[in-house]
């Protein structure tokens, strides 16, 4: 099921190809909401990129084990599971200034069950983890790559550090329980 979300300044167009409840499809909308403020403050405030788009559009697929495994394999040469999976638009945004109002980054591929393991082993919350994830693979759509040096992946930590502290400052009671 191919579902348009429209979030203030993120548009995510998300698909599923497990089975979410219509609780786990709600809690989504919620956190792609908030999600949608940090990373407006993110870009237009905390200059992550150089654009300052009117509004960024994103693909999310949520998926299991064997799709994830799959593209990893497919994208990366890589045979096993992984949580994210960032398939972006544009090699860098950082340095690259792109004039339009609305800026497609890329695709997002977040395996449900990994992020489940993932939240379970960090004893925090499943929703916690997925919108960890969802930054990360958000940040790297933009030019940032923990794999290519030590310095890149302090400064990707320190990006994903500032989108969950504001994160955790936006949700008040507007957030979802785990």
């Amino acid at each position: 099921m191919a579902n348009m979300k429209k979030h203030l300044f993120l548009e995510v167009e998300w698909l599923s190809t497990i089975k979410l409840s219509a609780t786990e499809q709600r809690e989504l909308k919620v956190w792609l909401n908030l999600a949608s403020e940090v990373l407006e403050d993110l870009i237009h405030k905390n200059k992550l990129i150089k654009s300052t788009p009117k509004k960024v559009i994103v693909s999310l697929l949520v998926c299991g084990d064997g799709r994830i495994k799959k593209l990893n394999r497919d994208f990366r040469q890589k045979d096993k599971i992984t949580d994210v999976l960032s398939f972006p638009t544009y090699e860098n945004l950082r340095s690259s200034k792109i004039n339009d109002d609305e800026l497609f980054l890329g695709d997002l591929a977040i395996c449900y069950q990994q992020t489940k393991r993932q939240a379970k082993d960090f004893s925090i919350g499943f929703w916690d983890e997925f919108i960890h994830l969802f930054f990360h693979g958000l940040i790297h759509l933009m030019g940032y790559d923990h794999e290519i040096s030590i310095k890149e992946e302090k400064m990707m930590e320190s990006w994903e550090k500032k989108a969950l502290t504001l994160m955790s400052k936006k949700n008040g009671a507007r957030r979802p329980h785990s």
